[in-house]
């Protein structure tokens, strides 16, 4: 399930990251900041718990880019890693990105690694400032695969994302006023098609406080929640 960017200056590993652009960020703005969720399938039972913590922040040619680690746990024990990704997030020029090839699973890219992968993306962004009945880019990332005489294509499109409204959002973590927005996501690999509409409230300098995702027929799925943060 990624980058940011921006003019920003790090003052040692803790201290907060300053902007000479505008740039609001969607991600924690401090280094070393990590953030718990939980995830909970329709009847309420938790099927997964992960964390995202700010690793670093860089720059280059004009952008600011930002890595998280990203660490799925085994819900039944948090001590036992199940899978862990850098995402990464960019800032350029007052807008926020989302980059669409570093929420590629590390884990099911390895199978790929004898065969040859063409990736190709349109990344998700934000600007500096949203409101409710803002329409938001659409992002997408697809996969052409060949393995000798066989080839697969893998595609994900997340259109028709809007914000909604602004609404407060209470969580284990605390109360938070959110940007509420949605997104329907189209994937298809091979000849299986998917479609979900996702939910998420947002709020700047931290990230999703909560996100509900919904199949075709209007159906909840699952339920993710902020639980802490660890600064």
């Amino acid at each position: 399930m990624k980058k940011l960017i921006s003019l920003i200056f790090l003052i040692g590993l803790t201290s907060m990251l300053a902007f000479s652009q505008e740039c609001t960020l969607y991600i924690p703005n401090q280094v070393g900041t990590e953030l718990h969720y939980q995830i909970t399938n329709a009847k309420g039972k938790v099927d997964g718990i992960y964390t995202q913590k700010m690793l670093s922040v860089k720059e280059h040619g004009g952008e600011t880019t930002f890595e998280l680690l990203q660490t799925y746990m085994d819900p039944k024990d948090s001590n036992k890693i199940i899978t862990q990704d850098t995402i990464s997030f960019r800032c350029k020029d007052n807008v926020f990105y989302i980059d669409m090839e570093k929420y590629l699973n590390q884990k099911q890219m390895e199978g790929f690694k004898d065969m040859e992968v063409k990736i190709t993306t349109d990344d998700l962004i934000y600007p500096p400032k949203l409101y409710p009945g803002l329409a938001l880019n659409n992002g997408s990332i697809s996969l052409e695969i060949g393995a000798g005489m066989m080839n697969m294509n893998m595609t994900t499109n997340i259109v028709n994302r809007k914000v909604e409204a602004l609404e407060d959002v209470t969580t284990p973590a605390g109360t938070f006023t959110c940007y509420k927005v949605s997104e329907d996501v189209k994937s298809k690999v091979g000849i299986v098609n998917v479609q979900l509409h996702n939910i998420a409230w947002i709020v700047k300098d931290i990230g999703t406080i909560r996100s509900e995702s919904y199949n075709k027929k209007g159906k909840l799925n699952s339920t993710t929640e902020l639980i802490k943060i660890i600064q």
